[in-house]
């Protein structure tokens, strides 16, 4: 295994790395065993499989950084290993993986512990484990994927990946080399210089005489005029005066805005352009809203950095094109979907990573303008829905994948007198978002799809509200259970809570009365953990009950907001203390 440390990090470059979240090409690893309540060395074997894992799934994708003696939170922890087992350890990429993978290393020392950086290339093909198959890097998880499958996808982009493709034509010279040095401020290589940031990411390529420039190089940093380089590389904007277009001596449309490359400055401009056509909704008016705009920021947002990041620049006839309608707007992208993306898998939020322009993604991930893969469009799902607003819609017809936004709120065909009502229910914002969406009846699907969560969650969150009366049980259990919503219990409830003095105006907490049997089983094991421990992560917490990252941060707001959990810190830093509605162990 090739090492060069002083090519790799500079402390301060390590220490910004130490402060991003994990995902598609970010790894922590802790090397030591705290899961019987006291810090031991990690199992070397163990340590070594968790190498062969993780290298061998970002080989197979996108490549990625993993850093050995890091906890999740980002503290450096080192190890207790022996020189011996340092070099077993980090020899694992060429002794564990078919083909080997010639990662480059660096060993260095922060706060007292020594650290393992391991920086993974993209392979050019699939790598085994041996006798464990192929792991794939999706987001902060790992898959199991065919090695068929990874090498289709390889072959494919060696083959039509126009990203990567030298321009022979082209230098150094043009390529906007302070926009470039602006852009990449945002990542942890800040204060090099430009040529060697464009080099550290696969833009420009080392060679005798003046450097090979990608294609990508000249799409993201190209100086003016870069349609000399792609005539279509940009985005053109449109307001329909309606909700059709239509045509001839009809014809509504009006271009707007007409933004041309490269991507730097085109993304800033583009959010620029958008916000100033998104109108202020009159729709969302009532119940928990004041004035919000048509859309969510974040959902357009992503909408159109995953248009520049995931569109076919091999298609040079088509622009990507954002429609504003009365009731919509679209973001149309030139572009099949990559395998193995599926309209299926995006729309039921499942994580998935395939990338037809895996340079451009990376940079604009690294940067902070792009939600790492398989969270973006998640994420807009979310964000919609916490709008009162159905999820995107996600369309591809002929080589166009288009995702549309609509305005019109769920809750607009409720009456005011039955928003009122919700309004005034001990409930949470999910339980009351789902009676004002389905004001007779609603599924556990519909509680899902509306509000983000799992089956279990769904179905705890339901029989919270049966048990306070506001919903009836199902007549008939099981999957398509239909629970109908108790209307004259809610209003006398709704009344009762008016009259109130203490409510006034304002919305009741999410949980009143005796607790939920889940949040009763989670404390019972809360304090037996805190019998033996003096804080919980979230890294501890979805160990503790084997949840996901998502799953994990909902119940513990739960917790605090419920007085069993108090948080100290933010962010990644946070860490739990046990809340006065704990108790104490044995209570």
């Amino acid at each position: 295994m090739s090492t060069a440390n002083h090519t790799l990090f500079a402390e301060s470059e390590l220490r910004a790395l130490l402060e991003r979240e994990e995902g598609q090409f970010l790894e922590f690893k802790s090397l030591w065993d705290q899961s019987v309540g006291s810090r031991r060395t990690l199992d070397r074997r163990k340590a070594r499989d968790f190498v062969a894992e993780c290298v061998a799934a970002f080989a197979n994708a996108d490549g990625g950084t993993l850093l050995l003696g890091v906890e999740d939170d980002g503290t450096p922890s080192g190890h207790g290993y022996p020189a011996e087992a340092v070099d077993d350890l980090l020899a694992v990429p060429e002794r564990r993986l078919r083909p080997a993978v010639r990662c480059h290393t660096q060993r260095a020392t922060l706060d007292g512990h020594e650290v393992f950086v391991v920086q993974v290339p993209i392979a050019p093909e699939a790598v085994m484990v041996e006798a464990n198959g192929f792991p794939y890097r999706v987001g902060d998880r790992i898959v199991r994927e065919p090695q068929e499958v990874i090498n289709t996808r390889k072959e494919a982009y060696r083959r039509v990946g126009y990203e990567q493709r030298i321009r022979p034509e082209a230098t150094i010279e043009d390529l906007d080399l302070d926009l470039a040095t602006r852009f990449l401020g945002g990542t942890v290589f800040r204060g090099r210089s430009a040529e060697e940031l464009l080099t550290r990411y696969g833009l420009i390529l080392p060679r005798a005489g003046t450097p090979a420039v990608t294609n990508a190089a000249l799409l993201l940093f190209g100086k003016a005029p870069v349609l000399r380089w792609h005539p279509r590389a940009g985005i053109r904007f449109f307001r329909v005066a309606g909700k059709e277009r239509r045509h001839g001596a009809e014809r509504n449309v009006a271009q707007l805005a007409r933004i041309d490359p490269p991507i730097a400055s085109a993304i800033p401009e583009a959010y620029r352009q958008t916000k100033g056509h998104v109108r202020r909704s009159e729709k969302l008016h009532d119940l928990f809203f004041r004035e919000m705009p048509e859309y969510p920021e974040f959902a357009w947002q992503e909408a159109i950095v995953n248009a520049i990041a995931h569109r076919d620049y091999e298609d040079q006839a088509r622009e990507i094109e954002v429609w504003f309608f009365e009731d919509r707007m679209e973001v149309k992208s030139p572009g099949d979907l990559v395998p193995p993306v599926t309209l299926d898998l995006l729309r039921s939020r499942t994580p998935v990573h395939a990338s037809r322009n895996p340079l451009i993604v990376r940079l604009l991930v690294e940067a902070g303008l792009m939600r790492e893969e398989g969270e973006g469009i998640a994420r807009m799902f979310e964000e919609m829905e916490a709008s009162y607003l159905n999820g995107p819609e996600l369309t591809l017809e002929a080589t166009t994948f288009t995702v549309t936004l609509r305005n019109e709120p769920i809750f607009a065909g409720a009456s005011a007198e039955w928003q009122a009502t919700v309004r005034r229910l001990p409930l949470s914002l999910a339980q009351r978002r789902v009676l004002v969406a389905h004001p007779d009846a609603f599924t556990n699907e519909d509680y899902r799809r509306l509000n983000g969560v799992d089956r279990d969650e769904a179905y705890r969150e339901i029989q919270e509200m049966v048990a306070l009366g506001f919903v009836l049980p199902a007549e008939a259990p099981g999957r398509g259970a239909v629970y109908r919503i108790a209307r004259e219990a809610a209003e006398r409830a709704a009344r009762r809570y008016a009259r109130d003095a203490n409510a006034k105006n304002a919305i009741p907490p999410a949980h009143t009365g005796r607790a939920p049997a889940w949040l009763a089983e989670r404390a019972a094991a809360l304090r037996s953990y805190f019998a033996e421990h003096a804080f919980l992560k979230n890294a501890d917490y979805r160990e503790l009950f084997d949840l996901g990252r998502d799953a994990a941060v909902r119940e513990l707001r739960r917790l605090v907001q419920e007085g069993y959990l108090r948080m100290e810190g933010e962010r990644r830093g946070a860490r739990y203390l046990p809340g006065p509605a704990l108790g104490k162990p044995g209570e």
